[in-house]
């Protein structure tokens, strides 16, 4: 029962909100980019999902966020306290529902074993940075068991090196990127803390069907999940790509490693 009521509301959420989300979309009018934003909220809400949030994303200019990545989950989650575009594998864009809502919020999709596409794929999310868009990466390139951090792709991160070093604009104002890792945690599930027993209830990784998956998660009663905002850095601190990796790896990592070793113990 507890399913088909989640269903529904969802069913309802997305009544609502789809429609004028698709049409501000459509003619850029003022506000077009938070909408998405209000739909996430709703599928957390639909879904039982309490999301607390432990500092603050970094707003009013664009931003590199970094963070772990668990379960498909993560986008609903991430999509309404960050406000910024997703970069994701292309195959998302197949998910049910989530691969729709992914487009709402104009993700970057990206197919990293088209080498040819790369080249491309990296000017595209320049340009979103330049038009003062943030970016939501998820440098695991996959998802974990959701009780460790998998080894950083530096590679993900090559869309920044064009601010190894300061730059200015036309006016002469500096221009700056900056990079906030965010360490994503599930803290509870069936009001119980998460463990290494019952992670598998919402982390999606392997070879888990993403389907079979969604039909069981829908029979969990809540989930309550951490969201915390490192200090965010500026770009031009480090010298290479991988610096920059290491660092928001080994940040994001020490966030879930005492966390997660209170909730085993």
């Amino acid at each position: 029962m507890r399913k088909y009521i989640k269903l529904l509301k969802i069913a309802i959420y997305l009544g609502v909100l789809l429609p004028p989300t698709i049409l501000l979309k459509r003619l850029k009018l003022p506000g077009y980019k938070a909408w998405p934003h209000w739909v996430h909220k709703s599928m957390c809400n639909a879904l039982d999902i309490n999301v607390k949030t432990f500092g603050h994303a970094l707003e009013g200019s664009p931003t590199l966020f970094a963070s772990n990545h668990v379960s498909y989950l993560d986008i609903i989650i991430l999509g309404h306290v960050i406000k910024g575009c997703f970069v994701a594998k292309r195959d998302m864009i197949d998910w049910p529902v989530l691969g729709y809502l992914s487009t709402l919020q104009r993700t970057i999709f990206i197919d990293r074993e088209k080498r040819s596409e790369v080249h491309l794929q990296r000017e595209e999310m320049q340009d979103r940075i330049k038009d003062g868009d943030s970016l939501i990466l998820f440098p695991e390139g996959t998802t974990s068991d959701g009780g460790k951090v998998l080894p950083f792709k530096s590679s993900l991160f090559g869309v920044t090196e064009n601010y190894i070093h300061p730059q200015a604009d036309e006016e002469g104002r500096p221009l700056e990127l900056m990079v906030q890792p965010v360490t994503l945690i599930y803290r509870r599930i069936n009001s119980m803390p998460a463990n290494r027993m019952n992670r598998s209830n919402v982390a999606w990784y392997g070879d888990m069907e993403i389907g079979p998956h969604f039909k069981d998660f829908l029979k969990i009663n809540n989930v309550d999940v951490e969201v915390h905002f490192n200090e965010p850095v500026s770009r031009n601190l480090f010298k290479t790509r991988k610096e920059l990796s290491t660092y928001c790896q080994r940040t994001i990592e020490k966030h879930m490693e005492n966390r997660v070793r209170r909730m085993d113990d």
